[in-house]
């Protein structure tokens, strides 16, 4: 028997390993970017010291790997909520579509700032 609409009939098992995935990406890789402004905000480190950590090939490497991260896990969600409460199908894949392109968007964007600091 086939299903009535289009993604309903898979199990989700690869959205969920997805999603544990990025989580666990985002525990390790937060407190790091969460430190240092922390840090700037108590003194203890002044702003030029901050922007010498961050453009180190390292950390922008790091900031790479979270903002991969932050962008799976919430076009993931985003994406599984879409296809559970949109019904009408095709509102369900224009909704998909402009998520996906302003998500891709968003993370060229943030990209090109990480990679473009301090020059």
């Amino acid at each position: 028997m086939r299903p009535r609409d289009p993604g309903v009939g898979r199990n989700g098992f690869g959205d969920w390993l997805w999603q544990r995935i990025s989580a666990v990406a985002l525990v390790l890789l937060l407190p790091l970017p969460l430190a240092l402004v922390f840090s700037v905000h108590a003194g203890s480190v002044d702003q030029q010291a901050a922007l010498d950590i961050l453009d180190s090939l390292p950390v922008r490497i790091m900031h790479s790997l979270l903002i991969a991260a932050l962008l799976a896990h919430g076009y993931i969600g985003l994406k599984v909520i879409v296809q559970d409460y949109v019904h009408h199908v095709g509102l369900r894949v224009s909704m998909l579509g402009a998520l996906l392109l302003a998500m891709a968007a968003f993370g060229i964007w943030w990209m090109a700032i990480v990679w473009a600091w301090g020059g």
